[in-house]
């Protein structure tokens, strides 16, 4: 019988050393910020260039922010949630 995916993915992650499990948290909140500003801009009916041109960031800025390839600066992140109409939160995690 084959185990479920989530023991299988949880077994590994208590395997991983504490810096690539950082990492991998790190990532995680990237990804999370990228798919809100996505489902934002797309909410809007912006393109990249459009949301790149109204907050001042270069679009390839924001193509890799919106992939998770790079984490925002604080100040980037609010003038991207400017551009949108957006607030930007600190929300206490589930626990």
């Amino acid at each position: 019988m084959s185990l479920p995916y989530e023991e299988v993915v949880s077994a590994r992650r208590a395997r991983l050393a504490p810096e690539v499990a950082a990492q991998g948290e790190v990532f995680a909140r990237a990804y999370k910020i990228a798919m809100q500003v996505v489902d934002l801009r797309e909410k809007h009916g912006l393109t990249q260039g459009q949301l790149a041109e109204r907050c001042g960031v270069n679009q390839a800025d924001i193509s890799r922010i919106e992939r998770g390839s790079t984490s925002p600066t604080a100040r980037t992140l609010q003038r991207i949630a400017d551009a949108l109409d957006a607030d930007i939160r600190l929300v206490a995690r589930a626990s």
